[in-house]
C-alpha cells in the first residue's frame, strides 16, 4: 500500500475520533439552564458506569484496534516511502548537476554527452596554441571512485586545460554543487559492455595517429608558417582595416535613397558594401558580402541590415587583434618563429616513433601483431599520463612512456618498481590507494586509476610485457 494512502487513512481515523468525542462532550449543550453549570445535577453512578463507560471503552477499543492495524501497515510501507524519497532526491540532484555541467561549460571540452573532446591550450615547451585532447568522462567511474573524481574536480589538473572547480582548489563550486555534479556524472555513465566494445576502436585510433604522425606535424608547420606571414603583414594590414571600419560605419549610417526591398539599407549602400567587402577581402582575407537590393534576405533567414552589422562587428574584432599584434610585433614574431623551430625539430627527431619490429623481436618472440596491439593499448589508455606531451598532439609527444603527470616507465622502471609481473598486474587492475604501499618503495596517492573494469587482464598483461621488455635508454 502506498505510504501516502496510509497517512491519509490514519488522519481520517483521528479526525473521526475527535469528532465523535466532541459530539459526546457537547451533547445537550444547547439546552437553556436556569442555574450555574457547576451546581447542575449530573448523571448518576448507574448511568456513568454502564452506558457512558461502555461507549467510552468501545471507542477506545476501536481506536486502539485501528492504530494496532495502521501502525504495522505504515511500518511496512515506510521502506518504500524512504526509497521513493531517495530516488526523488537523486533525480533532483542529477537535474542540478546537469545544469552545473552546462553552466560551467564542462561539455565544451569533454563533450555534451561526456564522450570526450578538445580544449585550447598554450603548450609550454613550444609556446604554441594547441588543441588539447580532453578525455571521455562518461566512463570515469570504471577507473576512479567518487572521492578520486572529487579530487580532480576540486583541484583540476595542473599543466593542462583542466581548471580547479572546488572552493578548496580555488574554483567556484561548493561541496553541495560538487555532489550534484558527481551525481550527474554517474547518471551519464555508459554501460560496461559499451566501454569494453570501444577497446578496439581506441587501439585503432592510437595506431592511426602513429601512422599519420608526419603528415599531422607537417600540417602544423604549414599553419605556423601562415601565422608568421600574418604577423609580418600586420604593419601593412592595420591601416587598411582601420580605414575599412571607418568607411563601413559611414555607409551604414548614410541616410536617404531608394530602398527597394525595404530592409533598412538603401540600394546604393548595399551595392557599395558588397563591392567594398570584395576589395578588402583580397588584401585581408575577410568575408565578402553579396547583398541583393531586391531581396531583404540575401542570406537566408537574416535581414540584410543584420548581415551588414555583423560584418562591421567582424571588422572591428579584426582591428582589435591587428592592433594587439602590431603593438607587440617583435614578441609575437619571435614566439611564432620559436614555435616553428620547435615543430621542425619535432619532425626531424620523430620522438613519437616506435619500431614495432624491434618490440616484436625483443619482447614478443617476433609476434608483430602483439607488438602493435601493446603499443596501441599503451597509447590509448596510458600515454595521457605516462608520455610527456601526448595530449597536446603528435608534434609535442616525447618518447613513449617518458613520463608526464605520472612517472616515466622507460629504462626498465617497471622491473625496478615491481619485482614480480603479477604484482604489477594487480596494481594496474586496482589502481593506487592514497597512502597505501605498492611495489618496491611505492606509496599510492590515489591518482593512478584502476583499469580492471575497462581492460581485460590479457590486455593489461600485454601492456606490462611491453613495459618490462623495455631496456635501459642509451
Amino acid at each position: 500500500m502506498n505510504s501516502s494512502v496510509l497517512i491519509t487513512l490514519i488522519a481520517l481515523g483521528i479526525v473521526g475520533a475527535l469528532a465523535f468525542f466532541a459530539a459526546i462532550g457537547f451533547r445537550g449543550s444547547g439546552k437553556v439552564k436556569d442555574y450555574i453549570p457547576n451546581q447542575s445535577k449530573y448523571r448518576n453512578d448507574d448511568e456513568l458506569e454502564t452506558k457512558t463507560l461502555d461507549k467510552t471503552l468501545t471507542v477506545a477499543v476501536i481506536v486502539a484496534s485501528i492504530l494496532t492495524v495502521m501502525i504495522p501497515l505504515y511500518y511496512l510501507g515506510e521502506q518504500n516511502r524512504q526509497e521513493e524519497f531517495v530516488e526523488a532526491f537523486d533525480e533532483v540532484s542529477v537535474e542540478r548537476g546537469h545544469h552545473l555541467y552546462e553552466e560551467f561549460g564542462c561539455g565544451n571540452c569533454h563533450g555534451v554527452d561526456g564522450s570526450g573532446g578538445a580544449a585550447a591550450y598554450l603548450e609550454k615547451r613550444s609556446g604554441i596554441n594547441v588543441t588539447w585532447a580532453a578525455p571521455a568522462i562518461n566512463n570515469v567511474f570504471y577507473r576512479y571512485d567518487d572521492e578520486e573524481v572529487r579530487y580532480w574536480l576540486i583541484y583540476g589538473r595542473a599543466n593542462s586545460p583542466m581548471p580547479a572547480w572546488g572552493l578548496e582548489g580555488g574554483g567556484p563550486m561548493n561541496d553541495g554543487q560538487l555532489d550534484d555534479l558527481i551525481e550527474y556524472l554517474h547518471h551519464m555513465q555508459i554501460s560496461q559492455q559499451e566501454e569494453l566494445k570501444s577497446i578496439e576502436s581506441n587501439i585503432s585510433g592510437a595506431l592511426l595517429r602513429l601512422e599519420t604522425s608526419e603528415l599531422l606535424v607537417e600540417n602544423e608547420i604549414i599553419q605556423q608558417k601562415a601565422l608568421i606571414d600574418d604577423i609580418k603583414k600586420s604593419p601593412t594590414d592595420l591601416p587598411v582595416i582601420q580605414k575599412a571600419v571607418i568607411d563601413i560605419s559611414e555607409l551604414l549610417n548614410r541616410e536617404g535613397g531608394i530602398d527597394t526591398d525595404e530592409d533598412g539599407l538603401t540600394d546604393s549602400v548595399e551595392i557599395e558594401l558588397s563591392t567594398y567587402s570584395q576589395n578588402i577581402s583580397e588584401i585581408l582575407g575577410t568575408s565578402i558580402l553579396n547583398l541583393d537590393p531586391d531581396n531583404e534576405e540575401s542570406v537566408f533567414g537574416k535581414k540584410d541590415s543584420k548581415v551588414a552589422s555583423s560584418y562591421l562587428s567582424e571588422l572591428e574584432s579584426y582591428l582589435i587583434n591587428e592592433t594587439i599584434v602590431f603593438e607587440g610585433y617583435d614578441k609575437f614574431l619571435n614566439d611564432a618563429e620559436v614555435g616553428l623551430a620547435f615543430l621542425e625539430e619535432a619532425l626531424k627527431n620523430k620522438l613519437w616513433d616506435v619500431s614495432f619490429e624491434e618490440i616484436a623481436d625483443t619482447t614478443f618472440n617476433g609476434d608483430l601483431e602483439k607488438a602493435q596491439r601493446a603499443v596501441g593499448l599503451f597509447n590509448a589508455y596510458c600515454a595521457r599520463c605516462h608520455t610527456a606531451g601526448y595530449s597536446a598532439g603528435v608534434a609535442y609527444t616525447k618518447k613513449i612512456a617518458s613520463g608526464g603527470l605520472g612517472p616515466a616507465l622507460r629504462a626498465g622502471r617497471a622491473n625496478i618498481q615491481f619485482k614480480e609481473k603479477q604484482d604489477m598486474v594487480d596494481f594496474i587492475i586496482k589502481g593506487s590507494e592514497n597512502g597505501k604501499a605498492y611495489g618496491v618503495n611505492g606509496v599510492g596517492g590515489g591518482k593512478m586509476p584502476g583499469f580492471g573494469a575497462v581492460l581485460s587482464q590479457q590486455d593489461i598483461e600485454l601492456i606490462i610485457d611491453y613495459l618490462r621488455g623495455m631496456g635501459p635508454d642509451a
